[in-house]
Protein backbone atom coordinates (compact mmCIF):
# COMPACT_ATOMS: atom_id res chain seq x y z
CA UNK A 1 0.00 0.00 0.00
CA UNK A 2 1.18 3.17 -0.98
CA UNK A 3 2.14 5.96 1.68
CA UNK A 4 -0.69 8.33 2.29
CA UNK A 5 -0.14 12.59 0.79
CA UNK A 6 2.67 14.36 2.39
CA UNK A 7 1.41 17.82 3.64
CA UNK A 8 2.83 20.84 5.20
CA UNK A 9 2.24 18.99 8.72
CA UNK A 10 3.73 15.42 7.76
CA UNK A 11 6.51 15.13 10.17
CA UNK A 12 9.62 14.64 7.03
CA UNK A 13 13.81 15.15 8.65
CA UNK A 14 16.16 14.41 6.18
CA UNK A 15 19.51 12.24 6.67
CA UNK A 16 22.78 13.77 6.14
CA UNK A 17 24.67 11.24 3.17
CA UNK A 18 28.37 10.31 4.67
CA UNK A 19 30.34 12.35 2.43
CA UNK A 20 31.08 15.79 1.49
CA UNK A 21 30.65 15.20 -1.74
CA UNK A 22 27.56 13.53 -1.60
CA UNK A 23 26.03 16.13 0.46
CA UNK A 24 27.67 19.11 -2.16
CA UNK A 25 25.94 17.19 -5.29
CA UNK A 26 22.59 17.16 -3.18
CA UNK A 27 23.32 20.88 -1.84
CA UNK A 28 23.62 21.80 -5.44
CA UNK A 29 19.95 20.17 -6.65
CA UNK A 30 18.81 21.66 -3.35
CA UNK A 31 19.07 24.72 -4.80
CA UNK A 32 18.37 24.52 -8.27
CA UNK A 33 15.16 22.59 -6.95
CA UNK A 34 14.10 26.26 -4.69
CA UNK A 35 15.16 28.70 -7.69
CA UNK A 36 12.89 26.42 -9.91
CA UNK A 37 9.91 26.61 -7.70
CA UNK A 38 10.32 30.28 -7.00
CA UNK A 39 10.17 31.35 -11.15
CA UNK A 40 13.85 31.86 -10.96
CA UNK A 41 15.29 29.32 -13.03
CA UNK A 42 17.04 30.67 -15.02
CA UNK A 43 17.64 34.13 -13.08
CA UNK A 44 15.28 36.90 -14.65
CA UNK A 45 17.21 40.12 -15.53
CA UNK A 46 18.01 42.41 -12.74
CA UNK A 47 16.55 45.59 -13.64
CA UNK A 48 17.62 49.21 -12.13
CA UNK A 49 15.38 49.35 -8.73
CA UNK A 50 15.22 52.78 -8.48
CA UNK A 51 15.54 53.04 -4.81
CA UNK A 52 13.28 56.16 -3.93
CA UNK A 53 13.49 57.52 -0.42
CA UNK A 54 10.47 59.12 0.58
CA UNK A 55 11.00 60.15 4.24
CA UNK A 56 13.67 59.92 6.94
CA UNK A 57 13.81 59.86 10.56
CA UNK A 58 16.80 60.81 12.44
CA UNK A 59 17.28 59.46 15.89
CA UNK A 60 20.32 60.54 18.07
CA UNK A 61 22.26 57.30 17.59
CA UNK A 62 20.54 55.96 14.21
CA UNK A 63 19.16 57.37 11.49
CA UNK A 64 16.40 55.69 9.39
CA UNK A 65 15.23 56.29 5.53
CA UNK A 66 11.62 54.87 4.83
CA UNK A 67 12.64 53.45 1.03
CA UNK A 68 11.01 52.30 -2.10
CA UNK A 69 12.93 49.76 -4.28
CA UNK A 70 11.43 48.97 -8.01
CA UNK A 71 12.42 45.11 -7.38
CA UNK A 72 10.77 44.01 -11.04
CA UNK A 73 9.50 46.59 -13.58
CA UNK A 74 6.22 47.91 -11.81
CA UNK A 75 6.37 46.80 -8.57
CA UNK A 76 7.61 48.35 -5.81
CA UNK A 77 8.78 46.79 -2.64
CA UNK A 78 8.88 48.99 0.43
CA UNK A 79 10.73 48.72 3.55
CA UNK A 80 12.89 50.84 6.19
CA UNK A 81 16.91 51.26 6.31
CA UNK A 82 18.32 51.81 9.52
CA UNK A 83 21.78 53.34 9.74
CA UNK A 84 24.40 53.73 12.67
CA UNK A 85 25.93 57.42 12.46
CA UNK A 86 29.26 57.55 10.84
CA UNK A 87 30.84 56.36 7.34
CA UNK A 88 31.30 52.94 7.68
CA UNK A 89 31.60 50.36 6.12
CA UNK A 90 28.98 48.20 8.03
CA UNK A 91 27.72 44.63 7.73
CA UNK A 92 24.33 44.95 7.07
CA UNK A 93 21.48 42.44 7.69
CA UNK A 94 18.54 41.82 5.66
CA UNK A 95 15.62 42.03 7.83
CA UNK A 96 12.29 39.93 6.68
CA UNK A 97 9.13 39.90 9.13
CA UNK A 98 6.29 36.94 9.43
CA UNK A 99 2.53 37.13 9.73
CA UNK A 100 2.96 38.99 13.05
CA UNK A 101 -0.34 41.82 12.60
CA UNK A 102 1.75 44.80 11.54
CA UNK A 103 4.95 43.62 9.69
CA UNK A 104 7.40 45.17 9.79
CA UNK A 105 6.18 48.02 11.73
CA UNK A 106 4.99 45.06 14.73
CA UNK A 107 5.70 47.20 18.15
CA UNK A 108 4.77 44.58 21.29
CA UNK A 109 5.44 44.90 25.07
CA UNK A 110 7.63 42.26 25.91
CA UNK A 111 6.83 39.92 28.87
CA UNK A 112 9.02 38.83 31.74
CA UNK A 113 11.60 36.82 31.36
CA UNK A 114 10.39 33.17 31.66
CA UNK A 115 11.86 30.03 33.46
CA UNK A 116 13.61 27.22 31.55
CA UNK A 117 11.27 23.99 30.58
CA UNK A 118 9.26 22.99 32.10
CA UNK A 119 8.25 25.85 34.09
CA UNK A 120 5.53 28.07 33.34
CA UNK A 121 6.02 29.10 29.66
CA UNK A 122 5.72 32.58 28.35
CA UNK A 123 3.58 34.34 25.83
CA UNK A 124 5.09 34.93 22.20
CA UNK A 125 5.84 38.49 21.75
CA UNK A 126 7.71 40.44 18.86
CA UNK A 127 8.65 44.34 18.50
CA UNK A 128 10.71 44.33 15.00
CA UNK A 129 11.02 47.59 14.64
CA UNK A 130 13.59 47.43 18.24
CA UNK A 131 14.98 44.53 16.65
CA UNK A 132 16.13 46.66 13.90
CA UNK A 133 16.81 49.59 15.70
CA UNK A 134 18.79 48.06 18.12
CA UNK A 135 21.04 46.04 15.29
CA UNK A 136 21.77 49.61 13.96
CA UNK A 137 22.90 50.55 17.21
CA UNK A 138 24.71 47.76 17.69
CA UNK A 139 27.00 48.68 14.57
CA UNK A 140 24.86 47.00 11.67
CA UNK A 141 22.90 48.47 8.28
CA UNK A 142 19.58 46.97 8.25
CA UNK A 143 16.97 47.34 5.87
CA UNK A 144 13.32 46.21 7.03
CA UNK A 145 10.60 45.23 4.39
CA UNK A 146 7.24 44.16 4.07
CA UNK A 147 6.15 40.76 2.38
CA UNK A 148 3.82 40.69 -0.08
CA UNK A 149 0.52 42.51 1.08
CA UNK A 150 1.54 44.10 4.34
CA UNK A 151 2.12 47.93 4.79
CA UNK A 152 2.91 49.95 1.93
CA UNK A 153 3.91 46.90 -0.29
CA UNK A 154 0.11 46.37 -1.38
CA UNK A 155 0.30 45.86 -5.21
CA UNK A 156 -0.78 41.89 -4.22
CA UNK A 157 -3.10 41.21 -1.53
CA UNK A 158 -1.20 38.58 0.61
CA UNK A 159 -2.08 35.04 0.31
CA UNK A 160 -3.68 35.34 -2.89
CA UNK A 161 -0.68 35.59 -5.64
CA UNK A 162 0.09 32.28 -6.50
CA UNK A 163 -3.21 30.90 -4.80
CA UNK A 164 -4.50 28.73 -7.79
CA UNK A 165 -3.05 25.96 -10.13
CA UNK A 166 -3.63 27.97 -12.92
CA UNK A 167 -0.86 30.38 -11.32
CA UNK A 168 1.68 27.45 -10.22
CA UNK A 169 1.68 25.58 -13.25
CA UNK A 170 3.28 29.01 -14.35
CA UNK A 171 5.73 28.82 -11.27
CA UNK A 172 4.02 31.74 -10.08
CA UNK A 173 4.07 31.99 -6.14
CA UNK A 174 3.74 34.31 -3.67
CA UNK A 175 7.25 32.81 -2.00
CA UNK A 176 9.09 33.05 -5.27
CA UNK A 177 7.97 36.88 -5.62
CA UNK A 178 9.33 37.17 -2.20
CA UNK A 179 12.69 35.40 -2.59
CA UNK A 180 13.31 37.61 -5.56
CA UNK A 181 12.64 40.65 -3.21
CA UNK A 182 15.09 39.23 -0.92
CA UNK A 183 18.12 39.06 -3.58
CA UNK A 184 17.47 42.17 -4.64
CA UNK A 185 17.58 43.61 -1.34
CA UNK A 186 20.90 42.31 -1.18
CA UNK A 187 21.53 43.48 -4.39
CA UNK A 188 20.29 47.45 -2.89
CA UNK A 189 22.49 46.60 0.35
CA UNK A 190 25.68 46.32 -1.39
CA UNK A 191 24.93 49.34 -3.60
CA UNK A 192 25.16 51.32 -0.46
CA UNK A 193 28.86 53.11 0.16
CA UNK A 194 28.88 52.40 4.11
CA UNK A 195 28.29 48.67 3.59
CA UNK A 196 30.64 46.49 3.67
CA UNK A 197 29.41 44.30 0.59
CA UNK A 198 31.40 41.04 1.81
CA UNK A 199 29.71 41.18 5.31
CA UNK A 200 25.81 40.63 4.61
CA UNK A 201 23.15 38.32 6.84
CA UNK A 202 19.70 37.72 7.30
CA UNK A 203 17.18 36.99 10.06
CA UNK A 204 13.74 37.03 10.40
CA UNK A 205 10.90 35.21 12.55
CA UNK A 206 8.14 32.56 11.48
CA UNK A 207 7.41 33.54 8.17
CA UNK A 208 10.27 35.91 7.95
CA UNK A 209 12.42 32.62 9.30
CA UNK A 210 11.44 30.67 5.95
CA UNK A 211 12.39 33.66 4.06
CA UNK A 212 15.82 33.76 5.86
CA UNK A 213 17.15 30.46 5.03
CA UNK A 214 15.34 30.35 1.47
CA UNK A 215 17.94 33.40 0.77
CA UNK A 216 20.66 31.85 2.51
CA UNK A 217 20.42 28.95 0.49
CA UNK A 218 20.13 30.17 -2.93
CA UNK A 219 22.15 33.41 -2.59
CA UNK A 220 26.07 32.97 -1.88
CA UNK A 221 26.40 36.65 -0.44
CA UNK A 222 24.62 36.24 3.05
CA UNK A 223 27.36 35.04 5.10
CA UNK A 224 25.63 34.34 8.51
CA UNK A 225 22.18 33.09 9.00
CA UNK A 226 19.79 33.64 11.81
CA UNK A 227 16.11 31.82 11.28
CA UNK A 228 13.44 31.97 14.05
CA UNK A 229 11.05 29.34 14.94
CA UNK A 230 10.88 28.30 11.77
CA UNK A 231 13.38 25.28 11.18
CA UNK A 232 11.31 22.09 11.92
CA UNK A 233 10.72 18.84 10.65
CA UNK A 234 7.37 18.61 12.06
CA UNK A 235 5.51 21.50 9.93
CA UNK A 236 7.09 23.19 7.26
CA UNK A 237 4.97 26.53 6.87
CA UNK A 238 1.10 27.17 6.43
CA UNK A 239 0.70 30.01 3.66
CA UNK A 240 1.48 30.64 -0.04
CA UNK A 241 4.01 32.72 1.22
CA UNK A 242 6.02 29.43 2.58
CA UNK A 243 4.72 27.06 -0.17
CA UNK A 244 6.29 27.03 -4.08
CA UNK A 245 5.77 24.50 -6.51
CA UNK A 246 7.50 21.26 -6.35
CA UNK A 247 9.44 23.09 -3.52
CA UNK A 248 9.61 19.90 -0.76
CA UNK A 249 9.61 16.59 -3.14
CA UNK A 250 11.75 14.88 -0.82
CA UNK A 251 13.18 17.47 1.18
CA UNK A 252 11.99 19.51 4.40
CA UNK A 253 13.16 23.01 5.71
CA UNK A 254 15.81 21.40 7.70
CA UNK A 255 17.58 20.03 4.94
CA UNK A 256 17.13 23.37 2.75
CA UNK A 257 18.19 25.58 5.84
CA UNK A 258 21.56 22.71 5.96
CA UNK A 259 22.54 23.78 2.20
CA UNK A 260 23.79 26.77 3.95
CA UNK A 261 26.64 24.82 5.60
CA UNK A 262 29.38 25.30 6.37
CA UNK A 263 28.80 29.05 6.83
CA UNK A 264 27.41 30.32 10.54
CA UNK A 265 23.86 29.91 11.51
CA UNK A 266 21.97 30.18 14.42
CA UNK A 267 18.75 28.15 15.20
CA UNK A 268 16.22 30.22 17.54
CA UNK A 269 13.47 27.95 18.54
CA UNK A 270 11.03 27.82 21.17
CA UNK A 271 9.06 25.02 23.69
CA UNK A 272 5.55 26.47 22.41
CA UNK A 273 5.60 25.89 18.97
CA UNK A 274 6.38 23.24 16.14
CA UNK A 275 10.55 24.31 16.69
CA UNK A 276 10.10 22.54 20.28
CA UNK A 277 11.83 19.90 19.24
CA UNK A 278 15.23 21.61 17.89
CA UNK A 279 17.53 20.88 20.27
CA UNK A 280 17.23 17.20 20.14
CA UNK A 281 16.15 16.58 16.54
CA UNK A 282 16.18 18.87 14.01
CA UNK A 283 19.55 20.81 15.31
CA UNK A 284 21.63 17.54 15.45
CA UNK A 285 20.68 16.48 12.03
CA UNK A 286 21.39 19.38 10.45
CA UNK A 287 25.12 19.68 12.78
CA UNK A 288 26.21 16.64 10.34
CA UNK A 289 26.09 18.81 7.15
CA UNK A 290 28.30 21.08 9.13
CA UNK A 291 30.62 18.16 10.65
CA UNK A 292 31.42 16.81 6.93
CA UNK A 293 33.14 19.84 6.56
CA UNK A 294 35.07 20.14 9.90
CA UNK A 295 32.86 23.09 11.20
CA UNK A 296 30.32 21.74 13.40
CA UNK A 297 30.42 25.02 16.01
CA UNK A 298 29.25 26.98 13.05
CA UNK A 299 25.70 25.48 13.71
CA UNK A 300 24.30 26.93 17.19
CA UNK A 301 21.03 26.36 18.41
CA UNK A 302 18.83 28.14 21.07
CA UNK A 303 15.44 27.25 22.58
CA UNK A 304 13.92 30.02 24.98
CA UNK A 305 10.39 28.69 27.21
CA UNK A 306 7.88 30.82 24.81
CA UNK A 307 4.91 30.72 22.43
CA UNK A 308 5.59 31.52 19.06
CA UNK A 309 8.18 34.88 19.10
CA UNK A 310 10.45 37.20 18.42
CA UNK A 311 11.04 38.17 21.93
CA UNK A 312 13.53 40.18 23.86
CA UNK A 313 15.39 36.29 24.24
CA UNK A 314 15.91 35.61 20.77
CA UNK A 315 16.52 39.09 19.66
CA UNK A 316 19.37 39.50 21.58
CA UNK A 317 20.73 35.64 21.00
CA UNK A 318 20.71 37.26 17.04
CA UNK A 319 22.26 40.08 18.12
CA UNK A 320 25.20 38.52 19.90
CA UNK A 321 25.46 35.67 16.95
CA UNK A 322 25.33 38.52 14.47
CA UNK A 323 28.15 40.75 16.34
CA UNK A 324 30.46 37.90 17.11
CA UNK A 325 30.71 36.45 13.39
CA UNK A 326 30.32 39.86 11.34
CA UNK A 327 32.21 42.32 13.96
CA UNK A 328 34.02 39.82 16.20
CA UNK A 329 32.41 41.62 19.01
CA UNK A 330 29.94 40.87 21.79
CA UNK A 331 26.86 41.50 21.80
CA UNK A 332 24.78 44.24 23.89
CA UNK A 333 21.21 43.88 25.45
CA UNK A 334 18.40 45.43 23.71
CA UNK A 335 17.95 49.35 25.33
CA UNK A 336 14.48 50.97 25.22
CA UNK A 337 13.24 52.97 22.53
CA UNK A 338 10.99 55.77 21.35
CA UNK A 339 9.39 55.70 18.47
CA UNK A 340 6.18 55.45 16.37
CA UNK A 341 6.11 52.91 13.90
CA UNK A 342 3.62 54.97 11.87
CA UNK A 343 7.10 57.36 11.16
CA UNK A 344 8.32 54.54 9.14
CA UNK A 345 5.70 54.33 6.41
CA UNK A 346 6.93 54.54 2.97
CA UNK A 347 4.79 56.56 0.21
CA UNK A 348 4.71 54.12 -2.39
CA UNK A 349 5.31 55.31 -6.01
CA UNK A 350 2.68 54.45 -8.49
CA UNK A 351 2.90 51.11 -10.12
CA UNK A 352 1.29 48.21 -11.94
CA UNK A 353 -1.81 46.79 -10.79
CA UNK A 354 -2.14 43.08 -9.59
CA UNK A 355 -3.51 41.55 -13.01
CA UNK A 356 -0.91 43.30 -15.05
CA UNK A 357 1.54 42.14 -12.80
CA UNK A 358 0.75 38.57 -12.74
CA UNK A 359 0.61 39.05 -16.48
CA UNK A 360 4.06 40.18 -16.68
CA UNK A 361 5.60 37.23 -14.73
CA UNK A 362 3.82 34.79 -16.85
CA UNK A 363 5.40 36.67 -20.30
CA UNK A 364 8.78 37.06 -18.67
CA UNK A 365 9.13 33.11 -18.23
CA UNK A 366 7.02 32.27 -21.53
CA UNK A 367 10.15 34.59 -23.45
CA UNK A 368 12.71 33.40 -21.37
CA UNK A 369 12.22 29.48 -22.10
CA UNK A 370 11.03 30.68 -25.94
CA UNK A 371 14.67 32.12 -26.09
CA UNK A 372 16.74 29.28 -24.44
CA UNK A 373 14.43 26.75 -26.92
CA UNK A 374 15.65 29.38 -29.73
CA UNK A 375 19.22 29.22 -29.01
CA UNK A 376 19.02 25.02 -28.74
CA UNK A 377 23.05 24.79 -27.48
CA UNK A 378 24.14 22.50 -25.07
CA UNK A 379 23.98 24.98 -22.36
CA UNK A 380 20.56 26.46 -22.99
CA UNK A 381 19.04 22.54 -23.47
CA UNK A 382 20.27 21.67 -20.22
CA UNK A 383 18.77 24.73 -18.36
CA UNK A 384 15.80 23.64 -20.02
CA UNK A 385 15.91 19.79 -19.67
CA UNK A 386 16.72 20.10 -15.69
CA UNK A 387 13.57 22.61 -15.13
CA UNK A 388 11.37 20.37 -16.49
CA UNK A 389 12.26 17.42 -14.79
CA UNK A 390 12.14 19.83 -11.53
CA UNK A 391 8.28 20.20 -12.44
CA UNK A 392 7.50 16.38 -13.32
CA UNK A 393 9.93 16.40 -9.53
CA UNK A 394 11.05 13.03 -11.24
CA UNK A 395 14.57 11.28 -10.56
CA UNK A 396 16.67 10.69 -13.51
CA UNK A 397 18.12 7.08 -13.72
CA UNK A 398 21.70 6.24 -15.29
CA UNK A 399 22.54 4.42 -17.79
CA UNK A 400 23.70 1.26 -17.00
CA UNK A 401 25.34 -2.08 -18.59
CA UNK A 402 26.86 -2.57 -22.01
CA UNK A 403 24.61 -0.81 -24.95
CA UNK A 404 23.92 -3.47 -27.30
CA UNK A 405 20.11 -4.63 -28.62
CA UNK A 406 17.67 -2.37 -30.00
CA UNK A 407 13.96 -2.73 -28.53
CA UNK A 408 10.86 -1.20 -28.16
CA UNK A 409 8.72 -0.20 -25.25
CA UNK A 410 4.95 0.90 -25.38
CA UNK A 411 3.13 2.71 -23.11
CA UNK A 412 -0.80 2.24 -22.17
CA UNK A 413 -0.91 4.71 -19.39
CA UNK A 414 -4.40 5.65 -19.45
CA UNK A 415 -5.92 9.01 -18.81
CA UNK A 416 -4.96 10.44 -15.46
CA UNK A 417 -6.44 10.45 -12.14
CA UNK A 418 -6.11 14.00 -11.26
CA UNK A 419 -8.68 15.85 -9.58
CA UNK A 420 -7.94 19.57 -9.53
CA UNK A 421 -9.46 20.22 -6.00
CA UNK A 422 -6.86 17.33 -4.61
CA UNK A 423 -4.08 18.51 -6.45
CA UNK A 424 -4.35 21.98 -4.71
CA UNK A 425 -5.46 21.12 -1.36
CA UNK A 426 -2.19 21.64 1.72
CA UNK A 427 -0.55 22.44 -1.32
CA UNK A 428 -0.28 18.98 -2.51
CA UNK A 429 2.67 19.76 -5.24
CA UNK A 430 4.73 21.68 -3.18
CA UNK A 431 5.34 18.00 -1.30
CA UNK A 432 4.18 15.18 -3.74
CA UNK A 433 4.91 13.98 -7.33
CA UNK A 434 1.41 14.54 -8.89
CA UNK A 435 0.45 11.67 -11.28
CA UNK A 436 1.37 12.87 -14.20
CA UNK A 437 5.10 13.06 -12.88
CA UNK A 438 4.19 9.58 -11.52
CA UNK A 439 3.71 8.42 -15.34
CA UNK A 440 6.83 9.38 -16.01
CA UNK A 441 8.78 8.22 -13.14
CA UNK A 442 7.53 4.98 -14.39
CA UNK A 443 8.44 5.17 -17.85
CA UNK A 444 12.39 6.28 -16.90
CA UNK A 445 11.80 3.11 -14.63
CA UNK A 446 11.42 0.98 -17.62
CA UNK A 447 13.86 2.86 -19.39
CA UNK A 448 16.62 1.96 -16.54
CA UNK A 449 15.94 -1.51 -16.39
CA UNK A 450 16.21 -1.95 -20.07
CA UNK A 451 19.47 -0.48 -20.50
CA UNK A 452 20.48 -2.63 -17.00
CA UNK A 453 19.52 -5.74 -19.39
CA UNK A 454 21.75 -4.73 -22.27
CA UNK A 455 19.39 -2.53 -24.68
CA UNK A 456 21.65 0.32 -26.08
CA UNK A 457 18.44 1.81 -28.80
CA UNK A 458 15.06 1.62 -27.21
CA UNK A 459 11.57 2.88 -29.38
CA UNK A 460 9.28 4.26 -27.19
CA UNK A 461 5.73 4.74 -28.41
CA UNK A 462 3.01 6.05 -26.07
CA UNK A 463 1.58 9.24 -25.07
CA UNK A 464 2.39 12.21 -23.72
CA UNK A 465 4.06 11.00 -20.41
CA UNK A 466 6.57 9.09 -23.04
CA UNK A 467 7.44 12.29 -24.87
CA UNK A 468 8.19 13.87 -21.18
CA UNK A 469 10.39 10.79 -20.68
CA UNK A 470 12.38 10.87 -23.65
CA UNK A 471 12.83 15.17 -22.18
CA UNK A 472 14.53 14.82 -19.12
CA UNK A 473 16.63 11.40 -20.09
CA UNK A 474 17.55 11.90 -23.85
CA UNK A 475 20.82 9.80 -23.10
CA UNK A 476 18.76 6.98 -21.40
CA UNK A 477 18.65 4.16 -24.40
CA UNK A 478 18.52 6.73 -27.32
CA UNK A 479 16.22 5.94 -29.87
CA UNK A 480 13.24 6.75 -32.20
CA UNK A 481 10.37 8.25 -29.99
CA UNK A 482 6.27 7.90 -31.34
CA UNK A 483 3.72 10.13 -29.21
CA UNK A 484 0.30 10.36 -29.99
CA UNK A 485 -0.58 13.67 -28.29
CA UNK A 486 -4.39 12.97 -28.54
CA UNK A 487 -5.40 16.26 -29.60
CA UNK A 488 -3.11 17.90 -26.82
CA UNK A 489 -3.51 22.05 -26.78
CA UNK A 490 0.40 22.59 -26.24
CA UNK A 491 -0.50 26.55 -25.83
CA UNK A 492 -3.55 25.93 -23.50
CA UNK A 493 -3.04 26.35 -19.44
CA UNK A 494 -6.80 24.48 -19.30
CA UNK A 495 -5.23 21.10 -21.41
CA UNK A 496 -2.61 21.46 -18.91
CA UNK A 497 -4.96 21.66 -15.93
CA UNK A 498 -7.29 19.21 -16.96
CA UNK A 499 -4.72 16.58 -18.24
CA UNK A 500 -1.06 16.98 -17.87
CA UNK A 501 -0.59 18.92 -14.79
CA UNK A 502 2.49 19.36 -13.12
CA UNK A 503 3.42 22.39 -11.38
CA UNK A 504 5.44 24.79 -13.43
CA UNK A 505 5.33 23.01 -16.09
CA UNK A 506 4.31 25.61 -18.27
CA UNK A 507 6.44 28.17 -16.57
CA UNK A 508 9.10 25.71 -18.33
CA UNK A 509 7.56 26.00 -21.80
CA UNK A 510 5.76 22.88 -21.77
CA UNK A 511 5.31 20.38 -24.57
CA UNK A 512 7.29 22.41 -26.96
CA UNK A 513 10.38 22.74 -24.41
CA UNK A 514 9.55 18.50 -24.28
CA UNK A 515 9.86 18.09 -28.10
CA UNK A 516 12.59 20.22 -28.62
CA UNK A 517 14.67 17.75 -26.00
CA UNK A 518 13.20 14.81 -27.32
CA UNK A 519 14.41 15.28 -30.68
CA UNK A 520 17.98 14.30 -30.53
CA UNK A 521 16.38 11.28 -31.98
CA UNK A 522 13.96 10.62 -34.61
CA UNK A 523 10.58 11.80 -33.22
CA UNK A 524 6.95 11.35 -34.32
CA UNK A 525 4.24 13.64 -32.77
CA UNK A 526 0.50 12.12 -34.16
CA UNK A 527 -2.84 12.63 -33.46
CA UNK A 528 -2.14 16.41 -33.10
CA UNK A 529 -5.70 17.90 -34.48
CA UNK A 530 -3.65 21.01 -35.67
CA UNK A 531 -3.39 21.73 -32.09
CA UNK A 532 0.91 21.68 -31.68
CA UNK A 533 2.99 23.91 -33.48
CA UNK A 534 6.15 22.78 -34.57
CA UNK A 535 8.60 25.10 -32.51
CA UNK A 536 12.73 24.99 -33.61
CA UNK A 537 12.37 21.17 -34.17
CA UNK A 538 12.54 18.68 -36.83
CA UNK A 539 10.32 16.20 -36.45
CA UNK A 540 6.90 14.41 -38.29
CA UNK A 541 3.88 16.06 -37.41
CA UNK A 542 0.85 14.67 -38.16
CA UNK A 543 -2.88 16.07 -37.56
CA UNK A 544 -4.64 12.20 -37.23
CA UNK A 545 -3.92 9.29 -35.59
CA UNK A 546 -1.74 6.68 -37.54
CA UNK A 547 -2.22 3.17 -37.67
CA UNK A 548 0.18 0.51 -36.67
CA UNK A 549 1.49 -0.17 -39.59
CA UNK A 550 1.48 3.15 -40.77
CA UNK A 551 3.99 3.64 -37.30
CA UNK A 552 5.85 0.91 -38.33
CA UNK A 553 6.16 2.35 -41.80
CA UNK A 554 7.91 5.47 -39.91
CA UNK A 555 10.23 3.36 -37.82
CA UNK A 556 11.54 1.05 -40.64
CA UNK A 557 12.62 4.37 -42.67
CA UNK A 558 14.37 6.00 -39.98
CA UNK A 559 16.40 3.34 -39.39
Amino acid sequence: MSAPPRDLDTHHLFSAPATREAWEARAKEIRERILFSCGLWPLPKKTPLRPTVTSTVELSDITIENVALETFPGFWLCGSLYKPKGAGPFPAIANMHGHWEDGRLQREADVPKAPPAPGARGAGKADLVALAASLARQGFVVFAYDMLGYNDTDQFVHRKLGASLDQWLWGVSELGVQTWNSIRVLDYLQSLPFVDKKKLGATGASGGGSQTFLLAAVDDRVQVSVPVNMVSAYMQGGCNCENAPGLRVGTDNVEVASVFAPKPQLFVSCTGDWTSHVPSEEGPAARKVYELYGKPENLQWVQYNYAHNYNVESREAMYAFFKKHLRGEVGEKEKPLELDPKQLRVKRPAGKSDTELLSDLKRERAETMAALRQKNDKKSREVLRKGLARALAVDIPKAKGKRGRADELRVVAGPLAQEKSALWKDFFSCYNRTPLGEQVQTVLKNMAEASQAGVGSLTLIGGIEVLLARAVAPDLCPGPTVVDLGGFAADDDAAYLERAYAPGLRGIGGLHTAALLANNKPLLLHNTQRKFRAENITCRLEPERLSDDEIRAWLKSVG
